[in-house]
């Protein structure tokens, strides 16, 4: 497929999992892909991946906890390839805390980087977005839309990102910008490390999430990235695309 020739598509989280996954397949598309992430090393591999199988792309380091840094990624971008025609906000962290155990700066940390980032990146390249009628791909999750336990802060965010997602979708869509979510279920990321249950709670819990069949795999959900993303999805506006193998269901 070459739904994205000639297009050029900004990536967060672009140095592993779902991210890179979701990098490189639409540079397999024909997107020319600007790669972001605060992890410099990983984003030179998915570069480099990239390029062996002769896309282009070109890695942009930035921290989504900085504003100023944010700002200065867009800029780059569209200084190095003249437009921006889609978004993916992918780039997420979070953990697992007893409530009573959460620290102001645990909380202040998951909310900047997977909500107030997301948000942020989506209003600085707006105005590109706009002028391509492009279209915006955010990350929720499955903890955002049914309760998971020990993840306040976690499932805060992604709650969030739902709502910004059909709110941006209404506000921008008589101008011809798509704003879309993915709703992941359990993925086999690096992100899964971080969720480690607290010391001496009832582990009978982690039933409520677990996978229904099997985890999903990067690639899988860098198929709904890319469908979302492409004119295949032209009539698709402000929805939660949940891919979870039915763990939800």
């Amino acid at each position: 497929m070459s739904r994205f020739k000639k297009k050029v598509a900004v990536v967060t989280g672009a140095a592993s999992g779902i991210g890179k996954a979701t990098a490189l397949r639409l540079a397999s598309e024909g997107a020319s892909v600007a790669c972001v992430d605060v992890n410099a090393k990983g984003l030179r591999q998915t570069v480099k991946e990239i390029e062996a199988a002769k896309g282009t792309a070109k890695a942009f380091t930035c921290n989504l906890l900085d504003i100023a840094s944010i700002t200065k990624t867009v800029k780059a971008v569209v200084k190095e390839f003249g437009r921006i025609d889609v978004l993916c906000n992918i780039a997420g962290l979070g953990h697992f805390a007893r409530d009573e155990d959460e620290t102001i700066e645990g909380w202040n940390r998951v909310i900047g980087v997977n909500l107030t980032g997301t948000y942020w990146m989506s209003k600085t390249a707006l105005p590109h977005l706009l002028a391509t009628k492009g279209s915006i791909v955010n990350t929720a999750s499955t903890a955002g839309t049914h309760a998971q336990p020990w993840s306040s802060a976690y499932s805060a965010s992604k709650g969030g990102v739902i709502s910004l997602t059909q709110t941006m979708a209404v506000s921008n869509g008589l101008q011809g910008v798509r704003v879309n979510c993915i709703a992941p279920g359990g993925v086999e990321t690096p992100i899964a490390d971080q969720f480690t249950p607290p010391e001496g709670v009832e582990l009978s819990i982690m039933a409520r999430i677990m996978p229904f069949e099997r985890t999903g795999s990067p690639a899988e959900l860098a198929a709904a990235f890319a469908f979302l993303a492409s004119s295949d999805a032209s009539y698709i506006n402000g929805v939660t695309l949940r891919v979870d193998g039915a763990m939800k269901a």
